[in-house]
C-alpha cells in the first residue's frame, strides 16, 4: 500500500472498534521514523465529551518494564551491577528462598518469585494505598517460590519491583529521579514521566473500565503500588523517540541493546516479547493498568512502530494493532495468526472449575498459551482476538472474562457448540 494512503485506510479499521465503544484513544503507525498515522480516536474525558488528542497523556502500564531494565543495563555498564547477581547481593533483607535468584531472572520473569498483583482481590482491596517499594515486596516474599530460579516462565510484576528497589538502593536515590536523571532528561522525553495522582500533568488522560456492559470510571489506583513494573505515562511521540533510541543504542552501549531484544527464552528479552508475526521479527510488548491498555509493536527490518494506546481497561488493543500492521504489510488475505505479548496472556493463567465440575488448566510459555482438561491433555490455543482463544488441534473456544489489569476470574469454555462457565479456582 502506499503510504499516501495507509492513514485513511488504518483509520477506517478502528472505526469499527471505536462505533462499538470498545475502543477509545490515540495511535500511531510510524515507519523510519515517519508518522503514517498519528490519531486520536473518540474520548478523551466522558464527563467534558473532550475527544482524544494524539499529544494526550496515557498510563502505560507495563511498558515501564522497558524503563527499567535499561536502567538495570546502565547500572550494568558502570560496574555497579552484574546481570548473574544473586538479588541477595543488592537486597539484603531477600529470605532464604531467594538464595538462587538472580537480577537475568527477574528481568526475564524467570524468578518463580510470586507477583503480588496475582494476590486475590489485590486490586479490590490493597491497591489503594499508598505503598513504598519494600512494603510492596514484603506482601509475597514469605510465600514458596513458584518454581526452580531458571526452570520456567511467569509473568511477574513484582520482580521489577525488586529491580526498581535495587535501583534505588544502589543509587541512594527515588526510582523517579534515576528515571528522569539518565533517561527522560537525556532523550528529550518531556512528556514522559513517574505518575503521581495528586500532580497537575497537563492533557492526562482519563481512565475507564467495562462493568456489567457499561463504561464507568476506572477504580482508584496508588501509583506507587505499581512502582518500576508499571507506573509511568506517556505520549504516542515520546514512546516513538524511546523506541528509535533504544534501537540506536542511545541509553546504553549496543550490547546492552542487544541484550534487551535477546530472546532469554520463553520468547521474552528485557521489557519486550521477542516474536515473529507475518514471517517477520517482532518485538512486542502490552500494558493494562487502571484506566488504560495499550501496545507498542515494532518490527525492525521494516522499521516500522506501531502504539495503540485506550484509555478502556481490556480494549482489544492487540487485535487493533495486528490489524494496522497487517494492512501495511498487505497480509491481510493470508489471515495470519494474532501473536499475543506475554503481558496479557499472563492474566489469563491458572485453574478454572468448569459448571460440570471437571478443572481446566491455563499454562503459558511466553506467547504460548496451553489449555487442558480432565479428558483432553494439553493444547495448544491460538488467539483470536485479545480474550478469545480456539485450540489448534482440538474444537475448542475459551472466552476470558477480564478487566486488563486484574487475573481473569472466569471464562467460558465453548467445545462441540456447547458453553460451559467456568470460576477461577486458584
Amino acid at each position: 500500500m502506499k503510504t499516501a494512503d495507509y492513514a485513511p485506510a488504518a483509520a477506517q479499521r478502528v472505526a469499527p472498534f471505536v462505533e462499538a465503544d470498545l475502543f477509545a484513544g490515540a495511535i500511531l503507525v510510524a515507519q523510519n521514523g515517519v508518522p503514517l498515522l498519528r490519531q486520536g480516536f473518540g474520548l478523551a474525558d466522558r464527563e467534558w465529551n473532550i475527544a482524544h488528542r494524539p499529544s494526550g497523556k496515557f498510563r502505560v502500564g507495563s511498558l515501564t518494564k522497558q524503563f527499567t531494565a535499561t536502567l538495570i543495563l546502565q547500572l550494568m555498564e558502570r560496574g555497579r551491577l552484574r546481570l548473574d547477581d544473586k538479588v541477595a547481593q543488592h537486597f539484603p533483607d531477600a529470605p532464604a528462598a531467594w538464595a538462587d535468584v538472580t537480577l537475568l531472572h527477574l528481568l526475564t520473569h524467570t524468578s518463580g518469585i510470586p507477583s503480588y498483583t496475582s494476590l486475590p482481590h489485590f486490586f479490590a482491596q490493597e491497591a489503594r494505598r499508598d505503598r513504598s517499594p519494600r512494603e510492596i515486596i514484603a506482601l509475597t516474599e514469605s510465600m514458596p517460590l513458584d518454581f526452580p530460579p531458571g526452570s520456567a516462565f511467569k509473568y511477574n510484576n513484582g520482580g521489577y519491583v525488586i529491580l526498581g528497589h535495587i535501583i534505588e538502593r544502589i543509587t541512594g536515590q527515588s526510582y523517579e529521579a534515576v528515571l528522569r536523571d539518565n533517561i527522560l532528561d537525556p532523550l528529550g522525553l518531556a512528556n514522559t514521566g513517574y505518575e503521581r495522582v495528586a500532580a497537575i500533568i497537563s492533557e492526562r488522560v482519563r481512565g475507564y473500565r467495562f462493568s456489567n456492559g457499561k463504561i464507568e470510571n476506572a477504580g482508584f489506583l496508588a501509583m506507587s503500588v505499581p512502582h518500576a513494573a508499571g507506573a509511568v505515562y506517556a505520549t504516542l511521540d515520546d514512546l516513538l523517540i524511546w523506541q528509535r533510541a533504544l534501537v540506536a543504542a542511545k541509553p546504553f552501549s549496543p550490547a546492552s541493546a542487544a541484550l534487551m531484544f535477546e530472546d532469554h527464552g520463553h520468547g521474552y528479552g528485557f521489557g519486550w516479547g521477542i516474536q515473529e508475526q507475518f514471517g517477520r521479527r517482532q518485538f512486542v510488548h502490552a500494558g493494562g493498568i487502571n484506566g488504560f491498555s495499550v501496545v507498542v509493536s515494532l518490527y525492525p527490518d521494516d522499521d516500522l512502530f506501531i502504539a495503540v494506546l485506550a484509555n478502556i481497561q481490556a480494549a482489544p488493543v492487540q487485535k487493533i494493532a495486528r490489524d494496522l500492521a497487517a494492512l501495511f504489510f498487505g497480509a491481510e488475505d493470508e489471515a495470519p495468526a494474532l501473536v499475543l505479548d506475554a503481558a496479557l496472556l499472563a492474566d489469563y493463567v491458572g485453574t478454572y472449575r468448569l459448571k460440570s465440575g471437571r478443572p481446566l488448566q491455563v499454562t503459558q510459555d511466553g506467547a504460548r498459551l496451553f489449555a487442558e482438561t480432565g479428558d483432553y491433555g494439553r493444547q495448544e490455543l491460538r488467539a483470536i482476538d485479545d480474550q478469545t482463544f480456539a485450540g489448534r488441534l482440538v474444537d475448542w473456544q475459551l472466552r476470558f472474562a477480564a478487566d486488563g489489569v486484574e487475573q481473569a476470574q472466569g471464562v467460558i469454555f465453548v467445545r462441540d457448540g456447547t458453553e460451559t462457565k467456568g470460576v477461577r479456582e486458584d
